[in-house]
């Protein structure tokens, strides 16, 4: 393997931090090895440049890893908690190669998210024990950094308020803890059963976690717990 990046190093060492806690259990952890064939972010991103004519902001570079793939599925459990998570990352040049996740459309699906999906890159999957959840990336024509979508089964497609590389940082705090985007979505679902146990769950995974993981800065996720009351 070559040398790894710092970014590669922090997201395999979060990858550490929950295969090695005896708390955690995880079911399952895939690492794949980095890609030698799209280079560091400079090339990679000239090569989508090139290639698909999307222009991602040189900023995105800071979190950008070569991995073909890196994923977990673990749990928690304390007396009166069942904590659970998931994610499923790829590559950047895989994920803007993607064709949309146009598998979400039914036909019941409305037009405007039909769209949406349409236009989705997928680029972080939970099929394991996420119901199918998933978030995607959306490229709008002349804007270089992606929205970030999403996707839940019950309520459909919610946009984040974040960007792809503040993704990636939460979900180095978060470890994929399920429904941790609520925390972020611009128009959360209040009245839906899930939004609300996704909460519950946010509040156990900020009680746990900073035991379990002291390195890690819980309080952005905290004041957005709190707005979310």
């Amino acid at each position: 393997m070559s040398t790894l990046n710092e970014y590669e190093q922090r997201y395999l060492a979060m990858l550490d931090e929950l295969s090695g806690s005896a708390e955690v259990q995880v079911f399952h952890e895939e690492r794949r090895p980095v890609s030698e064939i799209t280079g560091d972010a400079k090339t990679a991103f000239e090569m989508i440049a090139d290639e698909l004519g999307i222009h991602l902001d040189a900023s995105l570079r800071r979190t950008y890893m070569r991995f073909d793939g890196l994923s977990s599925y673990w749990a928690i459990e304390r007396p009166g908690v069942y904590l659970t998570g998931e994610f499923s990352i790829d590559h950047i040049a895989t994920v803007m190669f993607d064709d949309g996740a146009d598998e979400l459309i039914t036909d019941e699906t409305p037009e405007a998210e039909r769209q949406i999906y349409s236009e989705l890159r997928v680029c972080d999957r939970h099929p394991r024990g996420g119901g199918g959840s998933l978030a995607g990336l959306r490229i709008n024509p002349g804007v270089a950094k992606p929205e970030v979508w999403y996707y839940h089964g019950t309520h459909g497609v919610s946009k984040l308020d974040i960007g792809y590389d503040e993704y990636l940082d939460a979900l180095l705090v978060t470890k994929g803890t399920y429904g941790w985007q609520y925390l972020f979505v611009e128009d959360p679902p209040v009245q839906e059963v899930e939004y609300q146990s996704a909460l519950d769950d946010m509040r156990d995974m900020l009680q746990i976690f900073p035991d379990l993981f002291p390195r890690h800065d819980y309080a952005p996720f905290v004041s957005r717990l709190e707005a979310r009351r």
